[in-house]
């Protein structure tokens, strides 16, 4: 990631803790009306309510935080990136889902923030979301491997 891009979401992370759950409730509003499809990867997860779907909105923007403030030492969430990935496997998400959710999380941080959203925190933010998409996918892959190579071996 460009030093540009490190700083430019650094110095937008409080901006994201205070309105990181509208970002990502009208983030998941914007998925699902354009790809009702997506639906079903939560039909088996926390998001049975609209009540469970506020607090998964919840704890993405804690994520989201977590990820602007701490993208120059990712080192300090690998616990929860392993997390996140071995839930997104056990939901069956796959890397061609990222772009999709990447263009609704950036159309709800637009939406959400207004004039703030300018076009180089955009393009920073973008940037930092296909570099965090990358980790996750590649994390994510090894995972269904893993299970693959359990499942070949009788486990």
């Amino acid at each position: 990631m460009k030093p540009e891009t490190i700083e430019i979401v650094k110095s937008t992370a409080p901006v994201v803790k205070e309105h990181g759950k509208a970002i990502t409730e009208r983030m998941y509003e914007i998925a699902f009306n354009e790809r009702p499809e997506y639906r079903r990867f939560f039909e088996n997860t926390h998001m049975k309510s609209e009540e469970e779907g506020r607090k998964q909105a919840g704890k993405l923007a804690a994520s989201v935080y977590a990820y602007a403030s701490h993208i120059d030492e990712l080192e300090k969430l690998k616990d929860a990136v392993e997390h996140i990935a071995k839930a997104h496997v056990n939901t069956r998400v796959i890397a061609e889902q990222y772009p999709v959710i990447g263009e609704c999380l950036l159309a709800a941080m637009k939406d959400v923030l207004g004039d703030a959203a300018t076009p180089e925190v955009m393009a920073a933010w973008a940037e930092a979301y296909n570099s965090l998409a990358d980790i996750f996918i590649s994390r994510e892959k090894e995972i269904y491997r893993e299970q693959e190579t359990q499942i070949k071996a009788g486990l």
